[in-house]
């Protein structure tokens, strides 16, 4: 059998959330425990640890392509405070942070795109969509769910392969629609925001030591329409990010949250909602956007984000 193999070049990805107030604590996205669990091997509910990467790559065979979430040099836990961050250095408490990506397509070495074919869990990947969970609900995550997903499981046919290329979000067609019905994972209520916005495609909530909630929801804004019958959304904010040297085999893909609010100031809120829920007048949105790659103004992609690296 030929082998697909990635040679270190070029990585493209793409990111965006949003959000509001807290909403109840999610229910564990159905079957957690069984498929994800069997699908990597970190046990019931934990799949796609750091150590299934070596398989990436395998022609007719499972792919994984392997995310970590750090805070600058150190890995994300829900079980201790982060300390040096934002603009004034501040110390927070991790709530929070889960994202959705989808439509993930392989590059070859000619430059064209091949779709990466997710496999079809009935837990953490549902046709072309996929959720990442970083929070395990110990600590001060109490809002999300005990299961953890780090990594995108799916099929590489034959060939050589440069990089790699998806969007962060849910896509329009599925982003408008009734989450209590919704096969996992789109089924989760602290990941939705309305019927007219759709979901929140990243959170990542924080909470800075004696001064609140530092909340980051990005997601689509500016919506026509109720429910399955939005038309469009003025700030579709999903963009795409570009790394580059990314080598499945040895390699995995940094979501930094210590970059994502660089330039946020964390030791206070200066106005709208706690933190940046994609509001066109919050300050704090217009600090944070670049580092998504995102333009505030129109919710189209740019260039220069700083969430994302290689490692």
């Amino acid at each position: 059998m030929s082998r697909a193999h990635f040679v270190p070049s070029l990585l493209l990805l793409a990111l965006v959330a949003c959000g509001e107030d807290p909403a109840p604590a999610d229910p564990t996205p159905a079957g957690a425990g069984g498929v994800a669990g069997a699908a990597g091997t970190g046990g019931a509910g934990q799949a796609g640890s750091a150590g299934q990467a070596g398989s990436a790559g395998q022609a007719g065979g499972s792919a994984t392509i392997t995310f970590e979430a750090r805070v600058a040099g150190e890995v994300f836990s829900c079980e201790r405070t982060f300390v040096g961050l934002g603009a004034a250095k501040t110390e927070v408490e991790p709530l929070d942070f889960r994202l959705y990506l989808h439509d993930v397509r392989l590059v070859t070495e000619g430059g064209e795109e091949v779709p990466f074919a997710l496999e079809q869990d009935g837990v953490w990947q549902h046709e072309n969509l996929a959720l990442l969970d970083f929070e395990d609900k110990k600590g001060t995550c109490s809002n999300g769910t005990a299961a953890l997903n780090t990594s995108l499981r799916g099929q590489a046919p034959p060939g050589t392969y440069r990089g790699l290329r998806f969007r962060v979000g849910v896509p329009f067609a599925m982003n408008h629609q009734d989450s209590a019905t919704a096969p996992s994972p789109l089924n989760l209520s602290t990941m939705f925001w309305s019927w007219n916005a759709g979901y929140k495609f990243l959170r990542v909530d924080t909470r800075a030591v004696g001064a609140g909630p530092r909340n980051v929801h990005l997601g689509s804004t500016g919506c026509q329409g109720e429910g399955d019958a939005v038309t469009s959304c003025s700030h579709p904010n999903r963009p795409e990010v570009e790394l580059s040297g990314f080598d499945p085999l040895q390699q995995k893909i940094v979501v930094d949250y210590a970059a994502l609010v660089a330039a946020v100031d964390l030791s206070t809120d200066s106005g709208g909602a706690p933190g940046c829920m994609s509001g066109l007048d919050d300050p704090e949105c217009a600090a944070l956007f670049p580092a998504l790659g995102l333009a505030l103004e129109s919710g189209a992609p740019t260039s220069g984000q700083t969430f994302f690296r290689v490692e």
